[in-house]
């Protein structure tokens, strides 16, 4: 019998060493590209070599509410989202829901691309909400010579700290035609950490304009 208890006991023990072994394996290790200007990015290699890419930064003086009033003025969007040079509501979906389009500029000969996302925006605490941004390539047919994203997968995570915002933008998306994996991963990078600077000077500048229906949070 007290053979029996001591070899059971070394079973859970061995099982509980591998799921903790597992744990770790799969917990993503995230690398440090660069911290500059008050802006984190980090990334993530994929086993196919792709990036995700993680950009963090803490905004002064604002709140959730003016981030999801600089989303609406989609005119605005242009000068803080890297590379994009036309962002339109497609439509509302819901109070918390948008498909939104987007077109980028590449520098020749690279051909442009364009996206449909699917937006989300939920309140996860008292002090921290979330919106979920995915592709939805299939909404609106596909422009002639424009290269139309089928993968992303996106989160910004808005956190309270006072009277600061921390902001915590999360991408893994793929251009799709014919853009070497080691140049998209290296304008992901870069594109991130621009956006972010650009984000975090707009909202401290507020030169934006709110135009309602402004995004509010639901469940997603």
């Amino acid at each position: 019998m007290h053979f029996c208890n001591v070899n059971f006991l070394q079973r859970c023990i061995s099982i509980l060493f591998l799921v903790q072994c597992f744990n770790a394996y799969s917990e993503p290790k995230w690398q440090l590209y660069n911290n500059k200007g008050g802006v984190s990015v980090y990334y993530q290699s994929h086993s196919d070599n792709t990036f995700e890419v993680r950009g963090v930064v803490t905004v002064s003086n604002v709140n959730a509410n003016d981030f999801l009033e600089l989303l609406s003025d989609t005119n605005t969007a242009p000068q803080w989202i890297e590379n994009a040079s036309k962002v339109n509501v497609i439509k509302h979906l819901s109070p918390s829901e948008n498909l939104v389009y987007s077109y980028f500029d590449s520098p020749w000969p690279v051909a442009n691309r364009d996206v449909i996302t699917y937006s989300c925006y939920s309140q996860l605490t008292p002090t921290q909400s979330q919106l979920v941004v995915k592709a939805r390539a299939d909404s609106l047919p596909r422009a002639k010579g424009v290269v139309r994203v089928i993968t992303l997968n996106a989160h910004w995570l808005l956190t309270k700290q006072g009277d600061d915002l921390n902001i915590v933008y999360q991408i893994y998306a793929l251009p799709g035609g014919s853009i070497p994996t080691w140049l998209n991963n290296k304008v992901g990078l870069k594109s991130t950490h621009k956006t972010l600077v650009n984000l975090r000077n707009i909202l401290i500048s507020k030169e934006y304009q709110a135009k309602p229906p402004i995004i509010k949070a639901g469940q997603c």
